[in-house]
């Protein structure tokens, strides 16, 4: 599924091919078109599609010598062929050992963006091994946060001495300035805004706070904003539970409009690497009331720019989101605090900070614009 954590290797892949230099793209089969990767297409790109298999197929494949798992590893070696610099783009931290290796076997200079690190993921002792000394071998290991860099660091036990943090693009303008919904004394209207993903999401825990007798009893509608695999389950749940004040809204291009509609941001992630939608809504001066895992903490200052729960479980929510009530006539001053501070943490133009940290890799320190013979984007997911 495209998501957020394409936009970093999409944006800086389509601004170094804008400045002339040749640009790669290596990404799965789709059974839908993306635009995003056919305008890298029409601008210029070569695209070379691998087939998606479970990374435990590619284990396997390799044991036994089977033709399939070959045919994406030949892929990446056509499109890495001559390049100066391979960007290997995951997911999870641990999706792209397989890219790393085979340009570690290609003897081709790479480096790996790390969207997330989940929690719950520890490698075993011989993958490990394979992630420390991939990671290490890296010219640049690039992460969404410091939470996902020092988790990294524990699950892989290695340094990461060449780990840095890096910052996505985001789909609002970095000036936006949006009005201030409808006062919230006449009703709190909340948007999570996320995949349909209970796994990672945590849809679950924030229906089960909404089903309790306090929240039942209270002026509030919540949007839940995206589409998933889980749609159904979800829609279930709200029945089950009888909410009437739960609306999905699907998925939304328009942010800006998402925040001109709702006063906060609930997010009840299970785990995250740095949320883009907190970003956004931070620019749009919405508030945002948020689980402490991956980087939450790094933005969000409890009480002042938003509300942290200590964990995605329904104690723990309930007794975030009943702050975020009781402070509900403030929440428009810690709007405009969140509006402040993020702008503090992201610049302007992540993708143009990260083009210029490339092209300083590829040229060995030396900074060089339009001047790459090639890099290589491989999108691990």
């Amino acid at each position: 599924m495209w998501g957020g954590s394409e936009l970093l290797w999409v944006s800086t892949a389509q601004r170094l091919r804008s400045e002339g230099n040749e640009v790669r793209v290596s990404v799965e089969e789709s059974n839908k078109e993306i635009s995003h990767i056919e305008q890298l297409r029409l601008a210029g790109c070569p695209i070379f599609y691998r087939r998606h298999f479970p990374p435990f197929l590619y284990r396997v494949g390799r044991r036994l010598r089977l033709p399939v798992p070959d045919y994406n590893h030949a892929q990446v070696r056509r499109a890495a062929a001559g390049v100066d610099l391979v960007v290997i783009s995951q997911g999870a931290n641990y999706e792209g050992v397989f890219w790393m290796e085979e340009a570690r076997a290609a003897g081709r200079k790479y480096v790996v963006i790390a969207q997330s690190a989940p929690p719950q993921w520890w490698p075993h002792d011989d993958d490990a091994d394979r992630l420390s000394e991939c990671y290490e071998k890296a010219s640049g290991a690039y992460f969404v946060s410091q939470a996902t860099l020092d988790l990294s660091r524990r699950q892989f036990g290695t340094p990461l001495r060449n780990g840095k943090v890096v910052r996505n693009p985001f789909n609002v303008p970095y000036d936006v300035k949006l009005a201030w919904p409808s006062d919230v004394r006449n009703g709190l209207a909340l948007a999570c805004v996320a995949r349909l993903d209970p796994n990672s999401k945590a849809q679950d825990v924030l229906l089960e706070v909404l089903g309790l007798p306090q929240w039942r009893a209270r002026q509030i509608r919540v949007s839940l904003a995206g589409a998933g695999s889980q749609e159904r389950v979800l829609r279930r749940m709200v029945s089950q539970l009888g909410l009437k004040n739960v609306e999905f809204s699907g998925h939304q291009s328009n942010i800006e409009d998402v925040w001109s509609r709702h006063h906060a941001l609930v997010l009840p992630s299970r785990f995250e690497g740095m949320p883009l939608t907190v970003v956004e809504a931070m620019l749009c001066g919405r508030p945002c009331i948020v689980t402490d895992v991956g980087g939450n903490k790094e933005l969000i200052r409890d009480g002042i720019n938003g509300f942290l729960a200590k964990a995605a479980t329904v104690p723990l929510l309930d007794e975030a989101m009943n702050r975020a009530w009781e402070y509900r006539e403030r929440l428009e001053e810690m709007g405009r605090q969140a509006a402040k501070d993020v702008r503090h943490f992201v610049s302007r133009d992540p993708a143009e900070d990260f083009a210029r940290e490339l092209e300083s890799v590829a040229g060995d320190g030396t900074k060089r614009v339009g001047n790459l013979k090639a890099v290589d984007c491989v999108g691990a997911q």
